[in-house]
């Protein structure tokens, strides 16, 4: 069974997974938060040259904002889906589609207001296009298609049950329900919350708040596949 630890930066949150004396990364947090990020590595006996692997969930601002820095330190490769590689290539900032009335506002001004440079362009290593596994890398873990969020968004599933998710689910304003915020795809991302139902997943780890049950998962897919079918 893998060990999990997640490192809180600001309201993102990156998880360190250790499985066979092999080090994971899954995503990177803020922008400018790379010192940080790298201290919590070595508070938890990991030095940036034990990093095996980097795996992107989607290529947003608060998941890449340390990449470049922690690629720099780590040498370690970087997979990403091949859909979103190109963005994270040229260093582009996406604007997330909203789910409510607030975040939808947000959606309508963000290209206005949001700097189009948040975070330095970095060139994935490794591309990932459909079901995969990590095996080769010494995880036992499987690589699952999760769009919805944004067309390109994986989660990483392991055999023991810990599903990292990404923003596919969100765990912050509403305790009761991971429906996010943010969604450029409902119908899609509901099919995905269905893909994760249907695998080994037991225990989620989002990208925003803390770690959730496959009940919550459920109850959350019916309320909403009730609303958008």
């Amino acid at each position: 069974m893998p060990e999990v630890i997640p490192i809180k930066l600001a309201y993102s949150r990156v998880y360190l997974v250790k499985e066979n004396g092999r080090n994971l990364i899954i995503d990177t947090g803020l922008p400018g938060k790379s010192g940080l990020l790298i201290k919590s590595l070595k508070e938890n006996g990991v030095e940036p040259d034990d990093i095996d692997l980097v795996v992107i969930t989607h290529v947003h601002y608060d998941h890449v904002g340390n990449l470049a820095r922690l690629k720099e330190v780590t040498k370690a490769p970087v997979m990403v889906s091949e859909l979103e590689a190109h963005i994270l290539a040229e260093g582009k900032l996406m604007i997330p589609s909203g789910t409510n009335i607030f975040t939808k506002f947000l959606s309508g001004i963000g290209g206005s207001v949001v700097p189009l440079n948040l975070y330095k362009a970095v060139d994935p290593d490794i591309l990932f296009s459909d079901f995969g596994t990590l095996k080769d890398f010494g995880f036992s873990a499987s690589l699952i298609p999760t769009p919805g969020h944004t067309s390109g968004s994986i989660s990483v599933v392991f055999g023991s049950g810990e599903a990292f998710v990404g923003d596919t689910c969100f765990r912050v304003y509403n305790r009761k329900s991971v429906f996010p915020v943010f969604a450029n795809d409902i119908p899609t991302l509901l099919k995905s919350w269905r893909t994760l139902l249907d695998s080994e997943a037991e225990i989620f780890y989002p990208g925003h708040g803390d770690a959730f049950n496959r009940d919550l998962l459920l109850r959350s897919y019916e309320k909403q596949i009730v609303k958008y079918g």
